[in-house]
């Protein structure tokens, strides 16, 4: 059986962490700094981006549905003597009081919430959850086109302790919209004996810049400002990832 988060939480700093190649943690800390007000991190993982937010001294909590990322950031919050205020939770189930300056929704989370009735559920609780005159802040890979695979292409090769870690990974069409994604993580020790393999299985789906400034609008939101790979400036084609801070409409 395909593995999930809570099997690839230990990889995380080694893995995708170190894939996203941009500064976005210093441009959440900036913003939620520039915004004030209590802050909400919307799929907070093993604490990427909290646990900076945290050691800035904002009032900063995070939901994650996976027990263990969770886990692997409590660790990491006791280890710098942080106070880690984390739930799990899913992100289009919120079950908190409203009042949050900024809401983040970072590292394409929402390309991961592929049923249109949850995206609107996730845009009209982060509009009930702001305090008047609070931001949400949304970012998506802009999309690609897919090539399918048949076969697993590796990745990368990097130091995971006295070990290895290889990944592989091979994407395929899942539906209309869908990709599937199939990430195999394989432990390997001395002259590559293979100490451990663990197979993840997700599906997303992509979101254009035009499409989530139509679902936000329809959420009820009204935009603020954008960035492109997390900077000012227009559209490039070569631009991986859009950002958007809206406000809820008055009224």
């Amino acid at each position: 059986m395909p593995g999930t988060y809570d099997d690839i939480a230990r990889f995380y700093d080694v893995d995708m962490a170190r894939n996203m190649p941009f500064d976005d943690v210093a441009f959440y800390v900036d913003l939620c700094a520039r915004h004030g007000g209590r802050v909400l991190e919307l799929g907070c993982g093993n604490g990427r981006i909290l646990l900076e937010l945290l050691q800035r001294g904002l009032d900063a909590v995070g939901v994650d549905a996976s027990a263990g990322m969770l886990a692997e950031l409590r660790r990491k919050a006791a280890a710098r003597g942080l106070r880690a205020p984390v739930a799990r939770m899913d992100v289009t189930r919120l079950a908190l009081r409203a009042g949050f300056g900024v809401i983040l929704c970072p590292y394409s989370l929402i390309t991961y919430i592929t049923d249109d009735a949850d995206i609107m559920r996730l845009l009209a609780a982060a509009r009930r959850l702001l305090a008047p005159g609070g931001v949400f802040v949304v970012d998506a890979f802009v999309p690609r086109a897919v090539v399918a695979q048949q076969e697993f292409r590796p990745d990368y090769r990097r130091p995971f302790g006295a070990h290895t870690l290889a990944r592989s990974k091979r994407i395929r069409p899942a539906g209309p919209g869908l990709n599937r994604i199939e990430r195999r993580y394989r432990v390997l020790g001395a002259d590559d004996a293979l100490v451990e393999q663990v197979d993840v299985v997700e599906t997303i789906r992509p979101v254009a810049p035009d499409a989530l400034r139509a679902a936000l609008l329809a959420a009820g939101f009204v935009p603020v400002e954008e960035w492109w790979d997390y900077g000012p400036g227009t559209a490039e084609s070569a631009s991986q990832f859009f950002t958007i801070a809206v406000r809820g409409a008055p009224g």
